[in-house]
């Protein structure tokens, strides 16, 4: 039993048979929320309300909360009438068709939310539906949408017709829409074609411009079928903004084809205005758009559109017809291209008055589209024959023009050779004359580089700072005020040493004295330990050092002296010139092999673009006033060019005034010396090995120390008189107590130490315990200073391994006497040793825990031998020692850096091997650690004095 509303039942005529009933177009009865049974026939809906199905989202129905059901009765006109029907239902949403309370299809998924939901639209679904009699029946539809692709389509659309017509329509629509897809394939080879042509030969613009104009076009047909098929709203919204700046931009593209074609260049603002038009029109469409998506199809709006197409057009077919009557008559094929397709988008494409339907709409602007890419292949192929032609007729006239200069130019030759001997004798006085002239420049460079050597005698400033200060140390009774002015007297001579270095350097640079002495080391490696010496001076102003890398090791061939000179003053200048709290960069990379580049950045105050073509010249100084507020002499980076060029580098600066500075140092990439890697390693490592990290509040050790002394000592006032009596021969570090001192005598390794008995943490008595104990220590001398003058102090003193026993209070010249003479016996013993590397055969002087060690090292490098990789950090690790600590024990011990021990035992092992004649000169340099045969027999060579293949006559005992 059907329950009818209000609204009256729609009949359905034979008519349908070939037409399309839009539902839509009827009120059905809406209710909002959701009930299941709302579907049934029996329900009464003369409550509910009556609605428009196909509603915008701001004229929504009443009480709608994103869901709700819609009902409309059907009947057929006559019982002979059709018995299959055909639904289509369209919307960007989901629902659910109940057809007399059955579901009969299911669209999307529905939810009471955005999240729960999916919207779909499926635009060739034919939903079947059977009536055989004349009565009622109940469409009815459950519908959810909490979207809003298209404002102005919030709702669906619904139609009904015969089941065959609507199949067969549909089927020939789809297939309609694919076959435009073959015009947009067309477009494409057409646009690869002409890319590639463009690439091939990029002076002809003309091929890019097509392709952007035929790129712009294709993207609108696609856009537009998209907008059709797609089954995904979201998608299908997308497209239509798409192929909506296709629309836009299909004028701006078609523009600068025709401009480029006429061979005329356009004028900006002409530029300007249409990107301004194109890109107005395009902002107005999407800020409308949630208001009128279709806008772009209503008045005013198409026709200001038309109208700008229309404009553009014309500007680009006038440019043509002017140079059509200049002679290129091929132009009219583009001319009629573009008008074709002016007017198919403005009569068709826009269909303002309303002549033609949508499938003939799309048909005309596929082939119109497709006509002026075709056109303009014709007109590029017709241009190409053409051109063949004329290169043609210029070849012929080419070859006539070539005899004709031949002839002429052997009448040429005659008068070239009579005139030749004059020229000779012209070439040979004016090469007398340049000779002379350069005999004299040379003259003027040496008198001016004779001139910057004698203007290190005009530096008045350090003078003075020496001077004085030394005349004020010869009347001032207080130690601290001659301390501090000890320290300006030193500290400005070696600034003035340094300058006098600095310019001298530059008088070799230019008398071409100076010599390249290369070298192989690991560049990465040797970068970082150099960056490292200046942290205490970026520390003082809180600046940030920090190394930077593209690898973590390369070795390269280069003068390492003059490198570092380059690196010190760029770095030295990088803190020098930078803000407090401020960064320091250096930067190195090695992205291919001819050449690696170092960059020193800072953040300080950079160099005005005026002054910086200057800061290379020598003297130069970017702030010269009286009142600067950084010294310099403008030597250093004179020096860096210099010797950067001789270097066959490049430098470079790049600064911004109050932001900071850049130095890019490029170097040729010279592969290290063919040979052995270990040797390389060995040099990278004993070249390294001194610069050394102090804790436990000591000073900072200069490398190689080799006069070194310790002083522990928990009076400050005696501490700082040793220091004073020593540091003018020693390098001195000091500890306060015990306990620190044994920190500090094991981090830095020193030559001797001096010690008092009685002191915190740790007495004298322990200190010298645990050093002599301790293998990385037990070699070095201590002298103990103390009050106590007993007998019995003294044994003990003698018996933890105190070589000295001073008692307080000690004789400054007795000190400096012991001290001197335990270095000298220190320095004898470990000549002895090292000679003819003595202590392979005979160590018996040597303290039984030194020759304990010396045994091990030995026992160490045997088992590993024959291994290419075992270098001196390896050593180190097998007899559980540093790769510093290990360096300044053997160095002490028998004057040998740890890869020249290694190289030492495998040159003794090699010769015994060799003595034996148990291998092949090739066989034994694998044997003992030697990856290239040929770096080993120059090893060998350079070791004893003659080849491997003499070992077998000589006795190196």
């Amino acid at each position: 039993m059907f329950s009818f509303s209000q609204n009256k039942i729609v009949v359905l005529h034979d008519s349908l048979k070939t037409n399309y009933l839009r539902l839509d177009t009827y009120k059905w009865s809406f209710h909002t929320g959701d009930n299941i049974s709302w579907a049934k026939p029996d329900i009464d809906d003369t409550q509910w309300d009556t609605v428009i199905t196909n509603f915008a989202d701001k004229n929504k129905p009443k009480n709608w909360t994103g869901f709700g059901w819609f009902r409309l009765h059907i009947k057929k006109s006559s019982q002979n009438s059709i018995n299959t029907f055909g639904l289509y239902i369209n919307h960007d949403a989901a629902s659910e068709v109940y057809f007399d309370g059955n579901k009969i299809m299911s669209l999307g998924k529905l939810g009471h939310s955005r999240q729960t939901s999916v919207a779909v639209r499926n635009p060739y679904l034919t939903i079947p539906l059977a009536i055989t009699d004349t009565m009622p029946h109940l469409i009815s539809i459950r519908f959810s949408n909490f979207f809003n692709y298209f404002p102005n389509f919030f709702g669906f659309n619904a139609s009904i017709s015969d089941l065959h017509y609507m199949n067969q329509t549909q089927k020939a629509d789809q297939r309609f829409f694919d076959f435009l897809l073959m015009s947009a394939a067309a477009m494409a080879i057409l646009i690869l074609l002409h890319i590639l042509l463009y690439v091939f030969y990029p002076k002809q613009k003309v091929n890019l411009y097509y392709s952007l104009f035929v790129t712009t076009t294709l993207m609108a047909i696609v856009a537009r079928y998209l907008t059709i098929v797609t089954t995904n709203p979201a998608i299908q919204v997308i497209a239509y903004k798409v192929f909506l700046s296709g629309i836009l931009f299909i004028p701006l593209t078609g523009w600068l084809l025709l401009y480029n074609v006429a061979n005329k260049r356009f004028t900006r603002w002409k530029l300007n205005i249409i990107l301004l038009e194109s890109f107005a029109l395009y902002a107005y469409y999407l800020i409308n758009w949630h208001n009128d998506p279709e806008s772009l199809s209503k008045k005013p709006y198409d026709l200001i559109l038309n109208g700008f197409c229309l404009l553009v057009f014309a500007d680009g077919a006038i440019t043509v017809i002017k140079a059509i009557k200049k002679g290129n008559k091929k132009l009219w094929l583009i001319a009629i291209g573009m008008i074709v397709l002016a007017l198919a988008s403005v009569i068709a494409g826009s269909n303002m008055l309303g002549l033609f339907k949508f499938q003939q709409v799309m048909v005309i602007m596929a082939y119109s589209c497709l006509l002026m890419p075709v056109l303009f292949s014709i007109y590029i192929a017709i241009d190409v024959a053409s051109n063949n032609r004329k290169l043609a007729n210029q070849l012929v006239e080419n070859e006539r023009l070539s005899a004709e200069n031949l002839s002429k130019e052997q009448e040429k030759n005659k008068l070239i050779l009579g005139q030749a001997e004059e020229l000779e004798r012209t070439v040979l006085e004016r090469t007398k004359q340049l000779r002379e002239q350069a005999a004299k420049l040379q003259e003027m460079d040496a008198a001016k580089s004779r001139f910057f050597v004698n203007l290190t005698h005009e530096f008045k400033t350090p003078l003075t700072l020496i001077i004085n200060p030394a005349k004020e140390l010869l009347l001032q009774p207080n130690a601290a005020a001659a301390k501090k002015y000890a320290q300006y007297i030193l500290q400005n001579s070696e600034r003035l040493l340094q300058l006098i270095n600095q310019l001298l350097d530059l008088s070799r640079l230019e008398s071409g004295l100076m010599e390249i002495n290369y070298n192989n080391v690991d560049i990465v490696k040797w970068l970082q330990v150099h960056l490292h010496q200046f942290a205490s001076l970026a520390e003082h102003d809180n600046i940030k050092l920090s190394f930077e890398t593209d690898t973590t090791s390369l070795w390269v061939k280069t003068d390492v002296d003059k490198l570092e000179k380059i690196v010190q003053n760029l770095i030295s200048n990088a803190i020098k010139f930078s803000n407090k709290n401020g960064e320091v960069t250096v930067l190195f990379k090695h992205k291919n092999g001819d050449d690696f580049k170092i960059i020193v950045k800072d953040e300080g105050i950079g160099i005005s673009k005026e002054k910086l073509l200057y800061i290379f010249d020598r003297f130069y100084q970017a702030d010269a006033s009286d009142t600067r507020t950084r010294e310099g002499t403008g030597i250093g980076l004179a020096l860096v060019k210099e010797l950067t060029g001789l270097l066959d580098g490049t430098i470079n600066v790049t600064s911004i005034e109050n932001a900071g500075t850049s130095f890019n140092v490029t170097l040729p990439y010279i592969f290290p010396d063919q040979g052995d890697d270990k040797e390389q390693n060995l040099f990278q490592e004993d070249h390294l090995a001194g610069i050394i990290l102090l804790e436990a509040g000591a000073t900072t050790v200069l490398a190689e120390q080799e006069n070194s002394i310790l002083i522990v000592e928990d009076n400050e006032q005696l501490r700082e008189f040793i220091k004073i009596s020593l540091q003018e021969n020693y390098n001195v570090t000091m500890a306060k107590n015990g306990a620190e001192g044994i920190d500090v005598a094991i981090a830095t390794i020193p030559n001797l130490v001096i010690t008092d008995l009685m002191m915190p943490e740790k007495n004298g008595y322990e200190l010298c315990e645990v050093l002599k104990k301790d293998e990385r220590t037990s070699h070095i001398p201590i002298i103990m200073l103390t009050a106590k003058t007993d007998r019995n102090s003294k044994i003990q003193g003698i018996e933890t391994g105190a070589d000295a026993y001073l008692s307080k209070p000690f004789d400054k010249q007795e000190l400096l006497a012991q001290i001197l003479n335990l270095i000298k016996n220190r320095k004898q013993l470990r000549e002895k040793y090292g000679r003819n590397n003595y202590w392979l055969y005979d160590a018996v002087d040597l303290p039984s825990i030194e020759q304990t060690f010396l045994t091990r090292v030995k026992e160490a490098i045997h088992t590993r031998i024959d291994d290419v990789q075992f270098g001196a950090e390896a050593l180190g690790k097998e007899v559980f020692l540093s790769r510093t600590q290990l360096h300044r024990k053997l160095k002490d011990l028998i004057d040998q850096s740890p890869g020249e021990l290694i190289r030492s035992i495998r040159m003794q092992k090699a010769h015994e091997l060799l003595q034996k004649n148990v291998a092949t000169v090739a066989e034994v340099s694998y044997m003992v650690g030697y990856g290239n045969p040929a770096n080993f027999s120059t090893s060998f060579t350079k070791h004893f004095g003659y080849p491997p293949s003499a070992a077998s006559f000589q006795n190196i005992k």
